[in-house]
């Protein structure tokens, strides 16, 4: 049973490397997404249409009990990804990316619902002093909006966070496709209907989603984000425990921040290199295995 065993192996890390190149591919698309549309109009429209991709997929498939549907609707897609297009029109996607992938880990560690050990303690500790760091450089040498840019981002992320602990579950209910499919779906259609209500649905808007740039940017959310990264993603908490699985907070900030540089020129300052180095530092400390801590009664 060894090489059945090692081939399983293979396959989940070759599904992690697969889900950190697309989620940390994501971000540039989403940045030049939301600076033609309005941001949920983009994002509720990319899981729409993900999410129809994934349904054919699955065979047509009904929807999963609502006790599996709606955290990863709800909190994984309408609350996260509508606070982080939000968010990433304001400050450059690397850092965007990097308050992201820090905070869902150290999210999962705060909402687990267990004390804290030391080391937790002091990830968490480190985690709110990179967040504080980074915000006060970001509004300093970007100006006033970066800070409520990242702190969306970081609300996002952490709406995330209870969305993978609640379909820790789940995940093992029918297939991850099935189950991506539905929460693509459920989760564009409440931010188109958010979108409806907040955001103008005009003639200009609407001549804006021909643009070229607009439209290979929503493509390449779909494809990379909903139907691959998504899909992994699922599949890897079915393997993995949640917080094996958050460590691709360690790898996408990088092919991010790489993006980031080489396409559009972004240029982090020492400031805030230092604010994304104690982050990830407080990524690695919640990761990490710690001792087994007690249940909060």
């Amino acid at each position: 049973m060894a090489p059945v065993k090692s081939s399983g192996r293979a396959v989940s890390i070759g599904a992690f490397a697969l889900l950190c190149l697309a989620w940390g591919g994501t971000w540039l698309p989403l940045k030049h997404g939301v600076a033609h549309l309005p941001p949920l109009l983009f994002v509720g429209s990319r899981f729409l249409a993900g999410g129809l991709v994934l349904w054919l997929w699955a065979g047509r498939a009904a929807p999963p009990p609502r006790s599996a549907l709606w955290p990863g609707a709800v909190l994984m897609v309408a609350a996260n990804y509508g606070l982080m297009a939000w968010g990433a029109g304001r400050v450059p996607s690397g850092l965007a990316a990097m308050v992201n992938f820090a905070t869902v880990p150290l999210a999962v560690l705060l909402l687990a619902g267990r004390r804290p050990s030391p080391g937790q303690t002091a990830a968490l500790a480190l985690g709110l002093a990179g967040l504080a760091l980074l915000a006060w450089s970001a509004g300093r040498t970007m100006g006033g909006a970066a800070p409520a840019g990242l702190g969306a981002i970081a609300l996002g992320a952490a709406c995330y966070g209870l969305g993978t602990l609640r379909m820790k579950a789940a995940a093992a209910i029918g297939s991850p496709i099935r189950v991506a499919a539905w929460h693509s779906l459920a989760g564009g259609a409440l931010l188109l209907m958010l979108s409806a209500a907040t955001e103008p649905w005009d003639r200009a808007v609407w001549a804006q989603i021909l643009d070229p740039a607009a439209l290979a940017s929503w493509a390449l959310l779909v494809v990379l984000g909903t139907v691959i990264g998504f899909s992994l993603y699922l599949v890897l908490l079915g393997r993995w425990s949640a917080a094996a699985v958050a460590s691709y907070a360690y790898v996408c900030p990088v092919v991010a921040l790489a993006l980031g540089a080489l396409v559009d020129g972004e240029r982090p300052g020492p400031s805030e290199i230092a604010a994304c180095l104690v982050l990830m530092a407080a990524a690695a400390l919640a990761i990490l295995p710690h001792p087994q801590p007690k249940e909060i009664r």
